[in-house]
C-alpha cells in the first residue's frame, strides 16, 4: 500500500462524522436491505458467525454503516486505507455498541483487498469507487468482488455523477466553520480527464485555544455507465439496476449520485 494511500483522511478522520452528519446510516442501511431483498438470489445461512450474513464494506470510513448493519443481524467486515479512520471505527464500536466490538476492521487498499473466504454482500458507498482514479483499479476491484461473492449475492456501490463533480463541486471554494474546527476546501474539475481535485485545509482547535493546521488532497474521477457496465461484465457480474440516489427510480443525468446493483450469477445447474 502506498504512503499516499495510507495517509488518506488521516487528519480529516477526527472531524469526518461531523462533516457527514447529513448522512444517516439508518436510512442507508434501510435502502441497502431493500435492494438486497429485491435483487439478491442468495439462499441458506450466511458465511458469518452463527450463520449470520457476512457483509463487506469497502471504504468503511469510521464504521457507521458497519455498525448499523451489525444491529440488523449482519456480520460486518470493514476495509479502509486510512488507519485513522479505522481507529475511529474501532472506538465507535466500543462506545456506541459494545456488542458490535467484534466487527472486523482491516487496513487495505480496496482495489487489492484480500479475504480468507467468501461473503454474502459487498457494498462500496459514498462515492468511494470515484476515489479510484485509474480504470485498472476499478476493474481489479470488480474482479475481486466477483471472486469473493457467494453465488447469487450482490455488489452495491454508488458513484458521484458528472453533474455532481463538474457543477455541484466544479471549481469552487467551500468552507465550514465549527466550534472545534474550520475547514477550507478548494475544488478543481478537469473535464478532459474527468478528475475532481479537492485541496483541503483543516484548522483544528487545541485545548489552549490555538489551532493546528493540516492540509490534505482528495482526488476523484468520473466514470460513465458504459465503462462501468463493461467492466462489471468482464468481471463476471450481472448489472441489474442503476438507481437515482436512495430510490428505486431510474437514474437520470441530473442526479447527484447513482446506485449500481450487480450480482454474481448462480452456479450453473448440472443436468447430468
Amino acid at each position: 500500500m502506498s504512503a499516499a494511500m495510507q495517509a488518506a483522511y488521516q487528519h480529516l478522520a477526527s472531524v469526518y462524522d461531523v462533516l457527514q452528519q447529513g448522512i444517516d446510516p439508518v436510512v442507508w442501511a434501510n435502502y441497502i436491505l431493500m435492494l438486497e431483498q429485491k435483487y439478491s438470489q442468495r439462499s441458506g445461512p450466511g458465511d458469518g458467525q452463527d450463520g449470520r450474513p457476512l457483509v463487506l464494506d469497502l471504504g468503511c470510513g469510521t464504521g457507521s454503516f458497519c455498525l448499523e448493519m451489525a444491529r440488523r443481524g449482519y456480520d460486518p467486515i470493514g476495509i479502509d486505507a486510512s488507519s485513522a479512520m479505522l481507529d475511529a471505527a474501532r472506538q465507535k464500536a466500543l462506545q456506541i455498541d459494545p456488542a458490535s466490538a467484534g466487527c472486523l476492521f482491516l487496513q487495505q487498499d480496496i482495489s487489492q483487498f484480500e479475504l480468507y473466504g467468501t461473503v454474502d454482500l459487498i457494498v462500496c458507498l459514498l462515492d468511494t469507487v470515484n476515489h479510484l482514479t485509474r480504470p485498472a483499479q476499478v476493474r481489479r476491484l470488480f474482479r475481486l468482488c466477483a471472486n469473493y461473492l457467494n453465488p447469487g449475492s450482490l455488489l452495491i456501490f454508488d458513484l458521484a455523477t458528472l453533474k455532481h463533480l463538474s457543477r455541484t463541486l466544479g471549481s469552487q471554494i467551500f468552507f465550514q466553520d465549527m466550534p472545534d474546527f474550520t475547514l477550507f476546501w478548494q475544488n478543481r474539475f478537469r473535464p478532459a480527464s474527468g478528475i475532481s481535485r479537492s485541496e483541503l485545509t483543516l484548522f483544528s482547535r487545541r485545548a489552549d485555544a490555538a489551532y493546528d493546521r493540516h492540509d490534505e488532497t482528495i482526488v476523484e474521477k468520473f466514470y460513465n455507465q458504459r465503462l462501468i457496465s463493461r467492466w462489471l461484465a468482464e468481471a463476471g457480474l450481472e448489472l441489474l439496476a442503476r438507481h437515482a440516489s436512495l430510490t428505486f427510480k431510474q437514474a437520470h443525468n441530473n442526479d447527484e449520485r447513482h446506485f449500481y446493483v450487480a450480482r454474481k450469477p448462480l452456479a450453473a445447474v448440472s443436468h447430468q
